[in-house]
């Protein structure tokens, strides 16, 4: 049931190159999302139960049928942290963040278009926030289903208003943040710190965000950035490390 690095990586490398959404027939990317839905659906459940092998191998299928299935990026880098393959997490995550920014861009030709767009993403959040409801509710899980909801408070917003024309899509908070865990993982600092900003700057409520870009500034020894983090972080209620505050303090003493 495991699906190896060179398939995942053929998977990516395809995306990468596929059209942009923009340029398909709509009504062919639809029935492409909905062939692509068993697979994505399969790796909710997958992820629920920690198989994250089968996980990566459903949502790695889900993006075969779709290349523009943002959210079956998300859950494939997301399958893929815990099992330690970080290079290939952050492709996911990067392809995943770069599909919603396409998406900024999109016209539709009429408003029913636009809408019949909008309620199907609020029916891949709902499926994710479902398979969080199902699991243990950690503090990340808690955090996780917050941003989720904000989201999707987001999305019926512009639904309620009828909107048309251009979609409003920005990259979801937690998307940023798990690019930067990953970038993280792969000691690449620099890369951790851009993606935790951009995920305060779309969500300063994101405690998570701000506890790890204090364990970054730590690491590059910017402690004050470090310690204004921690404030952040408590201040979204965030329960911070201990150890991490004296660390920081105790760098700060010897400097």
């Amino acid at each position: 049931m495991r699906i190896g690095l060179m398939a995942i990586g053929l998977v990516l490398v395809a995306a990468a190159a596929a059209p942009a959404a923009t340029a398909a027939p709509q009504q062919h990317q639809e029935q492409e999302r909905q062939r692509a839905q068993p697979h994505y659906r399969q790796g909710l459940q997958h992820l629920r139960m920690e198989a994250w092998p089968d996980a990566a191998k459903a949502f790695a299928q889900a993006v075969e049928v779709d290349p523009t299935f943002e959210m079956a990026y998300y859950g494939l880098g997301r399958a893929l942290m815990p099992q330690r393959q970080y290079a290939q997490a952050v492709a996911a995550f990067t392809r995943s963040r770069d599909l919603f920014q396409a998406e900024g861009g999109r016209q539709f030709t009429s408003q029913q278009e636009a809408q019949r767009y909008r309620r199907d993403r609020l029916t891949e959040i709902d499926d994710v926030i479902r398979q969080y409801q199902q699991g243990p509710q950690t503090g990340q899980v808690q955090e996780a289903m917050r941003q989720l909801q904000q989201q999707k408070r987001d999305i019926q917003e512009r639904v309620q208003r009828g909107m048309n024309g251009t979609v409003d899509v920005a990259v979801p908070a937690y998307l940023s943040l798990a690019l930067g865990s990953a970038y993280f993982r792969m000691g690449k600092l620099t890369d951790a710190e851009r993606e935790y900003k951009a995920a305060v700057s779309r969500d300063p409520k994101i405690g998570e965000a701000h506890n790890n870009l204090a364990v970054v500034y730590l690491e590059l020894g910017q402690l004050s950035d470090a310690e204004r983090s921690v404030a952040a972080a408590e201040k979204a209620g965030f329960k911070v490390n201990p150890q991490l505050v004296k660390d920081i303090k105790d760098r700060k003493g010897r400097s």
